[in-house]
């Protein structure tokens, strides 16, 4: 870790120092240089008599992120030419950027499928990390799993001289060959109009019409947003933009409610902070003022604490994601959950029961597994009368004779009980897969949901079992579950800390894989941050406990649509629409074991486009 003092060094260098250290000089005012820890540092010489916000303005194209600047370098007051002020890379105007980029690592350039980068890699043995080469060239540090599988001879560590392609489709502004010289300043997340809705809409429209959101554009860097930490209650500001709502483009992308009450009473409060008079009267640009206390991590200030131990627990949990090769599935375990079950119907709209829905694609990535795969498949859960058949009805009837397959069986009465056996169930056949000797990293826990959420939401969206929600014991000691040998085998389940990280960078790169799989597949997926390490709702963060209590590393709940809203639910209800979902499902599993023995992959070349 480096030490307090060499961040004091970066502010504020004495100009001769700075022209002595391996700084490259960008422009007259700027100097960037890789650190040994491979950061990229960025100083800027104030101009004489210079306020925080003209050279806020000048090297990130907005005046109003100088708090951000200020609270970077723990500075304040008047600027003087003497001083050197750190600016975070990420928050530098594209044309910046990209000069910085390309005095650092000379060797990099355009392919015709991105951005292709030359590890420099001249500190130690290892070169830059994915995560950082994410952060750079992308903005998000998250997109790695997406750099990887896009680069599958690639470990998580380089080494000097590999060659790295980011697709272009993550590419940040600055990287987009096309728009480089467009404009200078930052770029907020871009927003398509709603397929619902051919027209342009203005915020008013966009708020009044609550069956659709705004879905985003695949683009790699953060939505723009500037910090007040000075106020009584510190604050983000979002300006609003064309075409987007103050409860979906606020309070569902920055906060990560999902839940109908949850969002409106986090709008409320927004509404409430800004003075809103009327919410279907915002203009364009308006500064939405969002307590920091509702933010997600990543959309924190940089340096604050929560934000840095969220991407320090995601940095080390990517380091332990290591899953071993299974071309085919050839040897994989792969263990389905359908959810609820029994009496218990979950989420119930118009008719449609959730467990039954639910049920019917379990069954159906039941048949693609055993039919087009090499993996043994087993499930939580049977249909007493109709098993695992696949009915050939688009809407089905409701079924109440589920059964959680422990010894003895349990006829699905309580939802709790039902909920807790299952993952008994699970850990019992991982311990079996071990003594078959089984690699830890070939077993697969698989749950699938559909989501009752805030109306305005589709599509898919996964949970993981997030590492600081998982770690320490848990047991359950009544009757009901004492009768079944799977509990009395192992009542009591553990979780060391590495364990709980490994299973979270799993997790991750498979729930990854199969939302990859659905998007590449044409289906609805979560608008905002579609992969979660929890759930958020009335007030609590906790992980739903079929993946919580689980042994097995790679665990995954997978929310396939939402019933709430009145799309999705529609389409649950055709047969065409479930054996499409079960199909990417099975495809999401397929890639994340993908054979990577093969050849390197070659690079596209910039003259060819190969």
């Amino acid at each position: 870790m480096r030490k307090w003092w060499v961040g004091l060094l970066g502010a504020f260098l004495p100009a001769a120092l700075v022209a002595a250290t391996s700084f490259k000089v960008i422009t007259h005012e700027l100097r960037a240089s890789l650190t040994a820890d491979y950061t990229i540092e960025v100083v800027v010489t104030p101009h004489d008599g210079d306020a925080w916000s003209r050279l806020a303005k000048r090297v990130t194209g907005d005046g109003d992120r100088w708090n951000e600047i200020a609270a970077f370098n723990h500075a304040g007051g008047n600027l003087t030419t003497e001083q050197h002020v750190r600016i975070p890379f990420s928050i530098l105007r594209p044309n910046l950027q990209r000069d910085v980029a390309a005095a650092i690592f000379p060797s990099d350039s355009y392919a015709a499928a991105g951005w292709r980068h030359v590890v420099v890699g001249s500190s130690g043995i290892e070169g830059e990390s994915l995560w950082n080469i994410a952060e750079w060239f992308t903005g998000r540090g998250e997109n790695y799993a997406a750099i990887r599988a896009a680069n599958p001879s690639q470990g998580l560590s380089t080494r000097k001289g590999d060659v790295i392609l980011i697709p272009k489709e993550l590419l940040a502004a600055a990287f987009r060959r096309g728009e480089m010289e467009e404009r200078n300043a930052p770029k907020t997340a871009e927003v398509r109009k709603s397929e619902d809705d051919p027209e342009e809409r203005t915020s008013a429209d966009a708020h009044a019409a609550a069956a659709s959101v705004p879905e985003a554009v695949a683009v790699s860097g953060q939505p723009s947003l500037t910090y007040d930490r000075t106020s009584a209650e510190p604050f983000a500001v979002y300006r609003l933009q064309k075409g987007e709502a103050l409860y979906s483009s606020v309070a569902i992308r920055f906060t990560g409610r999902v839940y109908a009450k949850d969002v409106g009473d986090v709008l409320e409060r927004i509404v409430t902070f800004n003075g809103i008079d009327d919410v279907a009267r915002i203009p364009i640009g308006y500064r939405v003022k969002i307590p920091m206390s509702l933010l997600l991590p990543e959309y924190l200030p940089a340096d604050d604490p929560a934000r840095m131990a969220n991407e320090q627990v995601k940095r080390e949990s990517a380091k332990l994601a290591v899953r071993p090769r299974a071309k085919g599935l050839a040897g994989v375990r792969v263990i389905l959950d359908a959810g609820h079950g029994g009496r218990d119907a979950g989420a119930t709209y118009d008719d449609v029961w959730e467990s039954n829905y639910v049920y019917d694609v379990m069954c159906r990535l039941k048949h693609l597994l055993e039919k087009k795969s090499g993996a043994a498949v087993s499930a939580t859960t049977k249909s007493e009368l109709a098993g695992y058949a696949i009915p050939d009805d688009d809407e089905l009837e409701e079924s109440t004779d589920h059964i959680v397959l422990t010894s003895p069986k349990y006829v699905i009465g309580d939802p709790a009980v039902g909920v807790h056996l299952r993952w008994y169930l699970a850990n019992s056949i991982f311990r079996r897969a071990m003594k078959q000797s089984v690699p830890r990293e070939k077993v697969v826990f698989l749950s699938i949901h559909a989501d009752s959420l805030h109306p305005a939401l589709r599509g898919a969206m996964a949970y993981i079992p997030g590492q600081r929600y998982v770690t320490g014991s848990y047991e359950k000691s009544d009757q009901v579950y004492l009768a079944r040998a799977e509990v009395r085998e192992s009542p009591v389940v553990r979780h060391s800390e590495k364990e709980s990280l490994a299973a979270e960078g799993l997790s991750r790169d498979l729930a990854d894989s199969i939302i990859d799989a659905f998007q590449s597949d044409g289906l609805k997926v979560h608008p905002f941050n579609p992969v979660r390490d929890n759930v958020v709702r009335g007030g609590r963060e906790w992980v739903p406990a079929v993946i919580r209590y689980n042994l097995i590393p790679t665990r995954v709940l997978l929310e396939i649509c939402n019933l709430g809203n009145e799309k999705d639910r529609t389409l649950m209800k055709t047969k065409s629409y479930r054996q499409k979902v079960a199909e990417a499902i099975y495809e999401g599993l397929v890639n994340y074991y993908n054979d990577r023995d093969g050849e390197q992959r070659a690079v596209p070349s910039i003259a060819s486009g190969r």
